[in-house]
């Protein structure tokens, strides 16, 4: 099979670094025109928050364009995802693949084999097993991936992987 590469859409991040570099210009008309030093200090924030937020969106896209690395690849034997933090999940390891749902946002939740599930949460750091402790709570499994902003919808994105799943155990 072929690999299949899905990105982020460039339209939605562009967007949302336009909002964000429109907050900083509030954040810094409210810092020139405050009255105490509350605006003064929620000025500083404004800036530093979402100038952050700015970069880390601008990011995400430049290293899609520039370094043409897809958020998602779907390989034979993997899924490859580069969020904040690259993640390989071998179909392996897999049990299946559903849609979660928490509040607006979609994720692709994975359902690990229990041996796999067990060997990930005693590797965890602690903040990775405060994490995949929220997610299991939350969505009833421990890892998952969002589809908000991608180019493919979450539900066709779960059949494929499962699809590609059932192919990676018959071999």
């Amino acid at each position: 099979m072929e690999e299949l590469r899905i990105h982020q859409s460039p339209w939605r991040v562009l967007l949302l670094t336009l909002c964000s570099i429109l907050m900083i210009a509030a954040s810094v008309f409210l810092m020139h025109f405050h009255r105490n030093m509350f605006e003064l200090f929620a000025g500083w924030i404004g800036i530093l928050f979402f100038g952050l937020c700015c970069l880390a969106w601008l990011y995400s896209i430049l290293k899609e364009w520039l370094m043409h690395r897809p958020f998602l690849t779907i390989k034979d034997d993997c899924l490859i995802c580069q969020a904040p933090r690259k993640m390989v999940v071998n179909f392996a390891d897999v049990e299946s693949f559903s849609v979660g749902k928490v509040h607006d946002s979609a994720f692709i939740v994975i359902h690990y084999k229990p041996n796999v599930e067990r060997q990930k949460m005693e590797n965890a750091s602690i903040f990775g097993y405060l994490f995949r402790s929220m997610n299991k709570q939350l969505i009833n499994a421990h890892d998952s991936i969002t589809t908000t902003g991608l180019s493919m919808k979450a539900e066709d994105l779960c059949n494929l992987l499962n699809k590609r799943l059932k192919q990676a155990n018959i071999r």
